[in-house]
């Protein structure tokens, strides 16, 4: 394929994705996935399609942005990337991120489009999730590592399209993570909304689940440890907090612009390359200015009042109140972009059709002149110090968990729960040998 580019800025964008695998994908994915996995196996949901402004059409397998490459160094190898990212298949190099949406959407959880969710693996070994809607789970399930890897949650805030899926990622327990799942995230204005109380209540919801498994599998991630920080602790001349600080990774946190006290952005730092992540908020100073530089940009951005209204079927009162009140349109998100100047921006939490993919581009194209992606789920983007490549994922969809890794000190599997039922329901029991 050519690749056409064009300077934008300091940056140079190429049109077009490098391939290194011909027309069909066969390649070992190792582990308990499928040995290989061939062209026309697994494919995705539409065939191509182009919208009238020239971009793809959503669920093509194609991103939805003319940049699929940003590079950042003009002077050096570029490494060459398949066109389709298989889990499994590619080893991160030492000094490269891999950030991949397992959900790109709203509450209105849809087959193609999950609610909020983001990845990042770095290649240090560190993994962190970042937000975990309805929908999300099976898709961090199946990029190809243990479950038990993925035992570092940051929540923005306690809306359910960002946490709604946190009970199916807490129950890798046992089966794969075989240590206790780590939620940080802020304090509320009361304790009952703080993020360590959230925590309890999901282990407190729990209960029967934990106590059924007792016995039967290790214990020791049957519990979840919530590490808030104080929301108060911001301040104008301290906008931002450091919330995690391990292995040369930093996370920060610092407060956005959605509905009551909570609400939080996350930026991630390591080894030079760096993410930023808004939750939801409203377009502000302050987002732009704690994302200023990074690499890759993740911010909200809302379709119309008018399409909010007509495609979700109510009033056009509550679709102002949720567009203008709580979030970003694609012209405000354009001026944040133009502040914070990334690498490459990516909107997400932008509900998806063949009708609001021109209108999104349209818009944000008054305010800025940036690399832009509109994110769908299990878009995967590559971070390099020389260069930013997206492109779509194409997971097993029946993908087995992989081995979790081996961690240090015994697996405790306690006796079982003195919680018994009456035995005129057990002698029910029918055994294969009495048949």
């Amino acid at each position: 394929m050519n690749l056409l580019s064009k300077n934008i800025g300091t940056k140079k964008v190429v049109a077009g994705i490098a391939l290194i695998v011909g027309v069909a994908f066969a390649v070992s994915t190792g582990g308990n996935t499928n040995e290989k996995i061939s062209d026309g196996q697994y494919q995705f949901v539409r065939t191509t399609g182009i919208t009238e402004g020239g971009y793809p059409l959503p669920l093509t397998g194609e991103v939805l942005t003319n940049d699929h490459i940003v590079v950042k160094d003009e002077g050096a190898s570029l490494r060459n990337y398949p066109e389709i990212y298989i889990p499994g298949t590619e080893p991160l190099g030492e000094d490269e991120m891999r950030i991949v949406c397992l959900g790109s959407g709203n509450p209105a959880i849809r087959i193609g489009q999950a609610a909020t969710g983001w990845a990042v693996e770095l290649g240090n070994g560190e993994k962190f999730v970042f937000d975990i809607g309805g929908g999300t789970v099976g898709n961090l399930w199946s990029l190809g590592s243990s479950p038990a890897e993925w035992d570092k949650l940051f929540i923005s805030h306690l809306h359910l399209d960002h946490v709604g899926g946190i009970f199916g990622m807490f129950d890798a327990m046992g089966w794969s993570r075989n240590v206790p799942l780590q939620v940080w995230g802020s304090s509320g204005a009361t304790e009952e909304n703080g993020t360590a109380a959230f925590v309890e209540n999901v282990q407190n919801a729990s209960s029967w689940h934990v106590e059924s498994k007792t016995g039967i599998a290790p214990s020791e991630g049957m519990t979840m440890v919530a590490h808030e920080f104080d929301y108060t602790e911001f301040t104008e001349g301290n906008p931002d907090l450091l919330i995690y600080d391990e292995n040369d990774v930093k996370v920060y946190a610092y407060p956005v612009l959605h509905t009551i006290v909570g609400s939080v952005g996350y930026r991630l730092e390591w080894n030079g390359l760096s993410m930023s992540f808004s939750g939801d908020t409203e377009p502000s100073t302050l987002v732009a200015q704690q994302s200023e530089g990074v690499d890759v940009f993740i911010h909200e951005s809302f379709i119309s009042a008018d399409a909010f209204a007509e495609k979700n079927n109510v009033s056009m009162e509550i679709a102002e109140n949720v567009v203008e009140g709580a979030h970003t349109t694609p012209e405000t998100l354009g001026m944040l972009f133009d502040i914070a100047q990334p690498t490459l921006g990516v909107a997400t939490h932008y509900s998806l059709d063949d009708d609001l993919v021109d209108p999104f581009f349209d818009a944000i194209e008054t305010t800025y002149v940036g690399p832009v992606a509109i994110a769908q789920d299990m878009m995967v983007i590559n971070v390099t110090p020389e260069q930013i490549v997206s492109r779509m994922s194409m997971p097993n969809h029946l993908s087995w968990p992989e081995p979790a890794p081996e961690t240090e000190g015994e697996h405790t599997i306690e006796e079982l729960s003195d919680q018994i039922r009456p035995d005129w329901i057990t002698e029910t029991r029918i055994y294969r040998d009495e048949i």
